[in-house]
């Protein structure tokens, strides 16, 4: 029994471990948001030690949120990617978020706040339709600004 919940144990450990992305298998058009991330946060946060890539989260069609970490490299110009740097666990952790190809100055993970406050401010694009907006009820009037009352026939 405790063989087997040894083995439960380790199975859900490697299954937390894969939601961390590898740069190198990131397509072209994030790892330039990446490189941008890291160059921002650096001149921003990089006090001595190096800021690097550690996964992205809260991704959608306009929105890509980059989050990086202290390593054990020393900073360096340019802020690029270093594969060699091992990450650390230990503060500063950055958030950077690309709304719409325009990066706005990261901000520390602490501040959670201001974080879900730039996520809510960059909403994916309405392309959604919604069952039933094509009925007749829904429609409105030649100039648009009123929607028309009365029997279906008269509309």
């Amino acid at each position: 029994m405790r063989g087997l919940l040894f083995l439960l144990n380790a199975l859900l450990l490697l299954e937390s471990t894969k939601g961390l992305m590898e740069y190198d298998k990131l397509n072209d058009h994030d790892r330039g948001i990446v490189d941008r991330a890291i160059e921002r946060a650096n001149k921003d946060y990089g006090n001595g030690k190096h800021l690097d890539f550690y996964t992205i989260i809260n991704r959608n069609k306009d929105m890509v949120n980059v989050i990086l970490r202290s390593t054990s490299c020393d900073s360096k110009t340019p802020s690029v990617h270093q594969k060699d740097c091992k990450l650390h666990e230990k503060p500063p952790q950055v958030s950077c978020i690309d709304c719409k190809g325009i990066m706005k100055p990261c901000l520390l993970l602490r501040q959670k706040d201001e974080i879900k406050k730039r996520v809510d401010e960059c909403p994916p694009k309405e392309d959604i339709h919604r069952t039933g907006s094509a009925h007749a009820i829904f429609q409105k009037s030649g100039n648009g600004h009123q929607q028309q009352t009365g029997c279906i026939g008269c509309i």
